[in-house]
């Protein structure tokens, strides 16, 4: 899921007709005073991050006039929330809110269809709301869509005021219309406001699906996959690139420990780690962690991607520092494996022009044209180095964390001596 922060996600909901407070964007305490300056006392300072729960945390402060601005903007910037550092204000508008409204269209795995959310408990407390059932939904028939006349029919069951439903069936057909046209997951308003000038957007939540976002290059999103309260590494946004407009098989990357702290902190050492299939790999990895070793990623690398993608994800796996090893592990599967061992060559052969690592390395290859790949290794000289093992289709994932951590030892005292 690719989270858009909520200046972006009003951006969308603007573009689709939904009526949001005037606002701007700062980046520091004098854009935010310059913003305010524009756009008049009092107003609401948000901070930018891609999580919810912000104003209950204090990520959302006022400010009656630009002394009391400057000390909110100072305190808010450099703050974190959920892990994630603010480095941009949502300077807006203070509006008149007479009540506060949910409405969400949202992916339900459990009706296979898109569903439609609403509730006239909206704001902090919405989640109160929505466990103890007080809301209305509507499973969404994709081929007709959310004409207006379908959120005025949701809506009534609630016994909202009459001069409110129409108002929220074009909000309700328009939210759905920014969940279909941007591939969402999630299209989110929480609060929806009453005011003096209609409902408004007080804020937006919107999720991209993974899967989508190289469909949407005009949202900025540098990377898409989960990596938890915190934003993406350098290298996380370089691997999501790999697959973009390529979709032969995928490589999965994620930084499980970036700068090597967990492994430092449990007397570990990192290394980096690929394998074909999530269950194989975590199977390899549950045998590593024991002997000593701590992967700074999780790849996987299956699908039968081709072996320019090999390439490209193994020089991302091979640049993170620190590591003292690399292991390459696959499933017994119809993979390619030829097509595997081409791109592990070519990234081996870049880095150490003999061909020849330098620091312990296992490659595992189990499944279709094992033997091929194994003699391609042996050929361009990738296996004559003596801190290179390879295994064939007989290992398993215990054999090969037992072998890395033979040769890891063994390179280990030799550096010693050295």
């Amino acid at each position: 899921m690719a989270r858009l922060v909520e200046h972006q996600g009003k951006r969308l909901l603007a573009k689709a007709g939904i009526a949001v407070p005037k606002s701007a964007v700062a980046k520091s305490p004098d854009e935010a005073a310059a913003a305010a300056a524009k756009l008049g006392y009092p107003v609401a300072l948000k901070a930018q991050v891609p999580s919810g729960g912000r104003g209950k945390a204090g990520g959302i402060l006022f400010a009656a006039d630009e002394a009391e601005l400057r000390a909110n903007a100072a305190q808010l910037f450099g703050r974190k929330f959920h892990n994630y550092a603010v480095a941009e204000l949502l300077v807006e508008e203070k509006l008149d809110i007479r009540g506060e409204l949910y409405v969400a269209v949202i992916s339900d795995p459990t009706r296979r269809a898109p569903a439609i959310l609403f509730s006239q408990s909206g704001g902090v407390e919405v989640e109160g709301a929505l466990e103890s059932g007080g809301f209305v939904s509507e499973t969404v028939d994709i081929l007709r869509g959310v004409p207006p006349h379908v959120g005025v029919n949701l809506v009534r069951k609630t016994g909202i005021p009459s001069r409110l439903m129409a108002p929220l069936g074009r909000v309700i057909a328009s939210l759905y219309k920014v969940y279909r046209d941007n591939d969402c997951t999630l299209a989110e308003i929480n609060p929806l406001a009453i005011t003096s000038k209609g409902v408004v957007a007080l804020d937006a939540r919107i999720e991209v699906d993974d899967d989508s976002v190289f469909r949407h290059p005009e949202l900025g999103i540098q990377r898409s996959l989960e990596v938890g309260d915190r934003l993406p590494t350098a290298l996380e946004r370089i691997a999501a690139r790999i697959d973009e407009k390529d979709h032969r098989g995928s490589t999965h990357f994620i930084q499980v420990d970036p700068d090597g702290a967990v492994a430092k902190a449990q007397g570990k050492i990192s290394i980096g780690f690929d394998g074909v299939g999530t269950g194989v790999s975590l199977a390899a990895m549950d045998e590593l962690v024991p002997l000593g070793f701590f992967p700074r990623n999780f790849c996987d690398t299956s699908g039968n991607p081709t072996g320019s993608k090999l390439y490209r994800i193994t020089r991302v796996i091979l640049a993170q520092e620190d590591i003292e090893g690399y292991v390459f592990i696959s499933c017994l599967s119809s993979q390619q494996l030829d097509n595997t061992a081409r791109g592990l060559i070519k990234a081996f052969k870049e880095i150490y022009p003999d061909g020849e690592p330098n620091f312990p390395c296992v490659f595992c290859f189990r499944g279709a044209w094992d033997d091929d790949a194994l003699a391609m290794m042996a050929e361009h000289g990738v296996t004559k180095s003596r801190w290179v093992r390879t295994l064939g289709r007989d290992a398993t994932e215990r054999d090969v964390a037992v072998a890395f951590r033979d040769l890891h030892a063994a390179w280990r005292r030799e550096r010693a001596r050295a």
